[in-house]
């Protein structure tokens, strides 16, 4: 994952959009494959490869799991602490349309 910590990028260092937004729809890709459907769920193996690519990145996260094989994942990256927090939410499992 292209840098993660806000803190390190400034004016002089400006971020690689391009190769962001390869890398988000390279991820975006990867997490379309593992079927989550809803029923069942089995969103296990979806969480588990966002804890790959976050363990990648020194990013700290728990995965929980309400049932085998129903998990969630909860990730934190602190920020400087200089501004209000942000909540991203999401969900792994998709339903039949």
């Amino acid at each position: 994952m292209v840098s993660t910590d806000l803190r390190e990028t400034s004016a002089a260092q400006p971020f690689d959009w391009a190769e962001i937004e390869a890398e988000a729809v390279a991820h975006f890709k990867a997490l379309l494959r593992i079927d989550t459907t809803n029923p069942p769920g089995n969103e296990r193996p979806a969480a588990d490869y966002i804890a790959k690519v976050l363990k990648k990145e020194g990013i700290d996260f728990d995965i929980v799991e309400s049932k085998p094989t129903r998990a969630s994942l909860v990730a934190r990256l602190r920020g400087s602490g200089k501004k209000g927090p942000l909540l991203l939410n999401g969900h792994l499992d998709v339903v039949p349309a």
